[in-house]
C-alpha cells in the first residue's frame, strides 16, 4: 500500500521527535554523571565554606603525585577585585616549622649538623640559662621550656628585625622546665633553628632555605617573606570581622623559621612529594621527622604532628597522617599527608578564621570515596 504524503510526513515528524528525546535522554543521562564525579563533590563541597565562612584561597588535592582537584576561590586583592589563582602565594604560618625541619635534617646529612650537640656548639651567644642541656632534637620536637612567642617578650616595630636581634630578645626569657621532659609547642623553638641554619651555612636564612629546600625541588614561587623584598604576586591577608572583611596582616620577620614563608599550592606539593622516597633525604631522616610522639609530647615529631587515620571500609587497620597547619593575621593554610593512602590535601587562605580543619578531613573523606565516614576526634587526626 502506498503512503499518502500526509502519512508520510507523521512519520518522519515522529522519528525525528524520538530522537531528539533520546538524545536529551542520554544528555541528561551524561549530566547527571558529571555531577557526580569527584572533581563536582570536591567543588560543591568547598562552595559551602565559600558562602557560609567566606572562605578563599586555594585547594590542591593529590594522589600518588597526581593532582586529582586544584581550584582557587575568592580574592589575592579584594579592594582591585583581582581573583586568586592557584599560582598566588600566600603565607603558610607555621607550617613554616615544617620545611625548617627539613632544611635542618638536610645539614645533618651534611655532617655540619648534629642533632645532639650542645646548642652552645652553633649559637654560643645563648644566655647559659637557656642553653643547659638544650640540643637540635629538644627545639626540633619543642621539649625546650623556653617562652612560646616572641610578643610575649616584646612590642613589635613596623620594620623588619634582624637575627641578632632576635636572639637578644631570646635572651632575656626563661626556661620553665628541664629539655626533653616536657612538651610546649612555641615559635621560639624554631627562631633558634633558623639561627643555627645562619650560623652553619654562613648565609641568612633567606638563602639558606632558597639553597637547601627551595632550589633543589624547584620551587621557584617559594621563599621567605621580608618587608624589604616582597614577594611579587602574593595574595593579601584579609579577616573577618561584624563590620566586614578587611585587611591584616603580619610583620612575619618576627616570625624568624616558624611562620615566614610563602607559597603555592603546586611548590608545596612538589615539596611535601620530595618526603615521600629516600631521594632528598635519606631514609633515615625521614623515620625521624616522621617520628610521633605520645599525646603527652603533642604527637610531634621534627617538624610534623603525626596521627592516626581513619581509612575506608575496605581496609582494617588505620593509617598514618603527618600533618602541619599555620595560622597568622590574615591567612591560614593546612598541609595533610594521608601517607597509607598517598592523599595530599593542601588549603591554602587568604581570610581567618574559618574551619580549615574540618574542611581539611572532609574533603579527604571525598577523595577517598568515604562522604559519610564517622571520624573520632578525640583519637584520629
Amino acid at each position: 500500500m502506498k503512503l499518502t504524503s500526509s502519512k508520510s510526513e507523521d512519520i518522519m515528524i515522529k522519528l525525528v521527535v524520538t530522537s531528539i528525546v533520546l538524545l536529551l535522554f542520554l544528555q541528561s543521562l551524561a549530566y547527571g554523571k558529571a555531577l557526580t564525579t569527584v572533581e563536582d563533590k570536591l567543588n560543591r563541597h568547598i562552595q559551602h565554606y565559600v558562602e557560609e565562612e567566606s572562605f578563599q584561597g586555594a585547594v590542591l588535592i593529590a594522589k600518588h603525585g597526581k593532582v586529582l582537584f586544584k581550584k582557587a576561590y575568592g580574592y589575592a586583592d579584594i579592594e582591585n577585585k583581582i581573583l586568586n589563582t592557584t599560582q598566588h602565594q600566600f603565607l603558610i604560618g607555621s607550617m613554616t616549622k615544617s620545611l625548617t625541619a627539613v632544611a635542618a635534617m638536610r645539614l645533618v646529612e651534611q655532617n655540619k649538623l648534629d642533632l645532639h650537640a650542645p646548642v652552645t656548639t652553633y649559637i654560643p651567644k645563648l644566655d647559659n640559662k637557656l642553653a643547659n642541656g638544650l640540643t637540635l632534637h629538644h627545639l626540633l620536637k619543642h621539649q625546650t621550656g623556653l617562652a612560646r612567642h616572641l610578643e610575649h617578650l616584646t612590642s613589635f616595630e613596623e620594620k623588619d628585625i634582624t637575627s641578632n636581634e632576635i636572639l637578644s630578645i631570646i635572651n632575656t626569657s626563661e626556661q620553665s622546665f628541664k629539655p626533653g621532659t616536657q612538651y610546649e609547642y612555641g615559635n621560639l623553638n624554631y627562631h633558634l633553628i633558623a639561627l643555627i641554619i645562619e650560623n652553619v651555612t654562613g648565609k641568612s636564612y633567606v638563602e639558606a632555605m632558597n639553597t637547601l629546600v627551595f632550589a633543589p625541588l624547584d620551587m621557584q614561587q617559594s621563599g621567605v617573606e621580608r618587608m624589604a623584598n616582597p614577594p611579587q604576586n602574593r595574595a593579601n591577608g584579609y579577616r573577618k570581622s561584624v563590620f566586614g572583611i578587611n585587611r591584616d596582616e603580619n610583620i612575619v620577620s618576627y616570625a624568624l623559621g616558624s611562620g615566614d614563608i610563602y607559597s603555592t599550592v603546586e611548590d608545596l606539593l612538589k615539596w611535601e612529594q620530595a618526603l615521600y622516597t629516600p631521594s632528598f633525604l635519606s631514609q633515615k631522616s625521614l623515620e625521624l621527622i616522621f617520628n610521633g610522639e605520645s599525646k603527652a609530647f603533642g604527637y610531634y615529631g621534627y617538624g610534623f604532628r603525626i596521627r592516626k587515620y581513619q581509612r575506608s571500609s575496605e581496609h582494617n587497620t588505620l593509617g598514618k597522617l603527618t600533618q602541619h597547619g599555620g595560622s597568622m593575621d590574615g591567612f591560614s593554610s593546612n598541609l595533610h599527608r594521608y601517607t597509607d593512602d598517598q592523599l595530599t590535601v593542601i588549603i591554602q587562605a587568604n581570610v581567618r578564621r574559618f574551619s580549615i580543619r574540618t574542611l581539611t578531613f572532609e574533603l579527604k573523606e571525598i577523595a577517598l570515596g568515604v562522604d559519610n565516614m564517622q571520624r573520632s576526634r578525640s583519637s584520629f587526626e
